[in-house]
């Protein structure tokens, strides 16, 4: 027995006053017998001591497993009779304060492994992955253990990050604060109102700097709940609402930039002696939807007119656009335009045939017309997609009826086109912003042609280059001059820009030079999302406060 004893003893929770009496085989699991036979204790609500033995209590605990092999122990505790009369508590059991709290069923090492298990997979998840080793654990009781454990106390935070977060996007948001200095987010707030934020400042005295958004919400909370404390506006944030404006100029001259894109179908293709002509493109019949389209758009243009010629003083936009039956952002679209808001066109989606456009160009200039062939050397090259985006790559190849074409010589180059990423609304206003030295070659390009453009557009790009400079080179005293500019200008876009910075002014000038940024919020902010649909949207703000705060 004393092999036995020296086996066990070990692998018992870590407390010098248990001793080990024997085990149980009940195949799959052991059951593993101690006492704690101690000569006094202490009453747990008058906390006087006693000697006085009443009788022994048997406690069944979950362990963690041996081997895969679930552990079960028993234990077996003295139960004593408090002495002092004045005590409601008669007898009590002695308690193991290093194994299990009082009327646990489950060990404290075991509960810790449920609770670190459920912080990082959830309550489903983490049942499933416990349930492989032999360690038990369900799905309640995971989440049960996430929320009892109590988040860590740090030092008082002064230097804060605070941005909103989509419980549902477009319908509800609550807030997340993280202390930058750390860089761990400290509480998950339910809403994003200003009462809200207030209130957590107010509970927060030591606050001194807060890097925050452009929600109005969050300056207002701000304001209320620490008025001493600098607010910093972000700068990504700054450089999202330029770039949101320029974008808005792009979309109403979209045409223009589509001119840059392509070169006119009648100017006719290069050649030379030693390459191959490259087919023009068919031309593209006319649709069946194409008269319903251009109906469409001359509706829409007679509501612009419309909308242009009623007068606005006095009159919202709701009181505008409920007897046109059009939405109030429709009508103030129309109001904002300087002219007509075109459409942009739809752009085709990226597909799985571009990455070898060149190689099916090369081989179709060297005389290889095969579309099932091509498609069968692309397919070994890696190529995911199906016979049928090769044959209609091919058709587009091919010259019309009636029109001939020059062999390429034997032995000379290829020519390999080469396709371009077009020019969208959506994709140029980050090529305008980005810095100089970090564009390649192909950027260059669609860049200067989207600089040699005159009017709206140009003055556009020109106020958009000048407040990134200003930015990155944390010049808070241009802001002003840029404002001006902004303002004197024929774009609503950037006027609608300037105003709304004119009403944060001095968050945006003292956010310009600020060393902290919310950056550090945003990653918190991807970490609640991924926790949110790990949790497949059903967890609460309690629980979604405990996994958000707590290392996973």
């Amino acid at each position: 027995m004393s092999t036995l004893d020296d086996l066990c003893a070990p692998w018992l929770p870590p407390d010098d006053r248990i001793t080990f009496q024997s085990l149980i085989i009940d195949a799959p699991r052991f059951i593993l017998v101690a006492a704690m036979l101690s000569a006094n204790s202490t009453c747990p609500d008058c906390r006087q001591p006693t000697h006085r033995i009443h009788g022994h209590d048997p406690r069944t605990l979950a362990d963690l497993p041996w081997a895969t092999a679930p552990i079960e122990l028993r234990f077996i505790v003295r139960r004593f009779r408090c002495c002092p009369c004045t005590c409601r508590r008669k007898t009590f059991a002695a308690r193991l304060p290093r194994v299990a709290p009082p009327y646990a069923r489950t060990t404290t090492r075991l509960a810790t492994t449920q609770a670190n298990t459920g912080l990082a997979l959830g309550g489903a998840a983490g049942a499933r992955h416990l349930s492989r080793p032999g360690r038990p654990g369900g799905r309640n009781t995971l989440l049960r253990r996430v929320r009892s454990v109590s988040p860590p106390e740090g030092p008082a935070p002064e230097i804060i990050g605070l941005e909103d977060w989509a419980w549902r996007k477009g319908h509800r948001y609550g807030t997340i604060i993280v202390a930058l200095e750390q860089g761990c987010p400290i509480d998950v707030l339910e809403d994003r109102a200003a009462e809200t934020v207030a209130t957590w400042l107010q509970a927060h005295p030591d606050v001194k700097i807060v890097a925050r958004d452009r929600a109005a919400a969050s300056a207002a909370g701000i304001r209320q709940g620490a008025p001493a404390a600098t607010q910093g506006a972000d700068r990504l944030h700054l450089l999202k609402t330029v770039a949101a404006a320029l974008q808005e100029v792009f979309r109403a001259h979209h045409r223009e930039i589509d001119q840059r894109n392509h070169l006119p179908h009648h100017e006719p293709p290069t050649q030379d002696a030693d390459s191959v002509m490259v087919p023009p493109e068919r031309p593209v019949a006319m649709t069946k939807a194409q008269p319903q389209i251009a109906h469409h758009r001359a509706k829409r243009v007679a509501e612009y007119a419309q909308a242009r010629a009623f007068p606005q003083p006095g009159w919202t936009m709701k009181a505008i656009s409920t007897p046109r039956g059009r939405h109030h952002r429709t009508i103030k679209k129309y109001l904002e335009a300087s002219t007509f808001p075109e459409r942009p066109p739809r752009r085709q989606p990226p597909s799985s045939l571009d990455p070898y456009k060149a190689y099916l160009l090369e081989r179709w200039h060297t005389g290889y017309r095969s579309a099932k062939e091509l498609y069968h050397e692309m397919q070994a090259q890696g190529l995911p997609g199906q016979y049928s985006i090769v044959a209609a790559s091919g058709s587009r190849l091919r010259p019309p009826q009636g029109r001939l074409t020059r062999r390429r010589k034997p032995g000379s180059p290829a020519k390999i086109v080469a396709v371009d990423k077009p020019l969208t609304p959506s994709r140029a206003p980050w090529l305008i912003m980005r810095r100089e030295d970090k564009l390649n070659d192909d950027a260059k390009q669609p860049r200067a042609r989207l600089q040699a453009q005159e009017g709206a557009i140009a003055e556009a790009i020109a106020l958009t280059q000048d407040f990134a400079a200003l930015v990155r080179q944390r010049q808070p005293d241009q802001l002003e001059t840029w404002l001006d500019r902004a303002t004197a200008s024929g774009l609503q876009a950037f006027k609608s820009l300037a105003n709304g910075l004119r009403a944060d002014d001095e968050a945006v000038k003292a956010g310009v030079p600020l060393m902290w940024s919310p950056g550090p919020v945003e990653g918190q902010i991807n970490r609640l999302k991924m926790l949110k649909r790990q949790m497949y949207g059903r967890a609460g703000i309690g629980l979604r406060r405990q996994r958000g705060l707590l290392p996973t």
